[in-house]
């Protein structure tokens, strides 16, 4: 039986069948997520892994973009709130930063379910990262891309993506990428395998997208033993669990001196601004 689990106003989720559905449903803010959110996030995955009767985990989202990564007005708060006292910078930002990312990397890493994401639009940052760690990703069309500002925001890789992109993508041109703040398109995602299947649909069509990828789902696992799925995924993720585990810890730890020196808060508070170019 589902257990009960707190509300949050961006993110939604039901289950289908074998398909818990996590959906993304702010895209007036472009669905920019807060420390929070992404916390959020987690406790859904650690819901579908307790739950006997799903197999897949589907992400989703609504609009134009699948996510523009981290709010600019959520990590001011972080930043200006008086509320709570910390012994120092360091201990700030070790609340604030090192244990939302572990948590949320590690419930993604470690997910025993198919993940499938259902890639409407970009996706930045961290949203980015989590969409490098699914198993399965469709896209809506060929307008699609990944984006990681890490270097135009002060900031160094996360999210496990020192080993997801290589993995995925290979070295020469994920250094190339995230080096010049350069994106990830749909022709690089195309020709290494990323993107399963291109939908060809109008980049406002986002609804229609998210129906006709869960259709095309129910019609691939009819007739599947679904435990199956599972046992393979286990295996395969055999091969770079313990990569992951370890890159998560490193990358946490060796971008918590960047936020205690503050240079990612001037880079946001530049963009928040305009004095600053996101390169969305």
């Amino acid at each position: 039986m589902l257990r009960e689990i707190r509300q949050n106003e961006k993110i939604s989720y039901h289950i289908e069948g074998p398909f818990f559905i996590i959906r993304l449903v702010k895209p007036d803010n472009l669905n920019a997520l807060e420390g929070e959110d992404y916390i959020y996030l987690g406790e859904l995955l650690e819901l579908a892994d307790k739950n006997s009767d799903v197999y897949f985990t589907i992400l989703q989202s609504t609009g134009r973009f699948f996510s523009s990564g981290a709010d600019f007005k959520g990590i001011a708060r972080a930043q200006m709130d008086d509320g709570v006292k910390y012994a120092s910078e360091t201990s700030k930002w070790l609340s604030n930063f090192v244990a939302r990312n572990v948590y949320v990397t590690d419930a993604f890493i470690k997910h025993s379910k198919v993940l499938v994401c259902c890639l409407n639009g970009p996706a930045i940052g961290l949203s980015a990262a989590l969409v490098a760690l699914c198993d399965i990703v469709y896209s809506i069309n060929d307008k699609v891309y990944l984006l990681y500002p890490f270097a135009n925001l002060g900031l160094i890789t996360e999210g496990g993506t020192s080993v997801s992109l290589p993995l995925k993508f290979g070295p020469n041109a994920t250094y190339e990428r995230l080096v010049f703040n350069k994106p990830f398109k749909y022709d690089i995602m195309c020709q290494n395998g990323f993107i399963s299947k291109n939908f060809r649909m109008p980049s406002s069509d986002a609804e229609a997208f998210n129906e006709e990828v869960l259709k095309e789902l129910r019609e691939k696992v009819e007739g599947l033993y679904l435990p199956s799925c599972l046992g393979m995924k286990k295996l395969l993720k055999a091969n770079h669990i313990d990569s992951f585990n370890k890159i998560n810890s490193l990358e946490v730890n060796g971008s918590l001196q960047y936020w205690v020196d503050g240079e990612p808060l001037r880079r946001f508070g530049q963009l928040s601004s305009k004095e600053r170019k996101h390169r969305l």
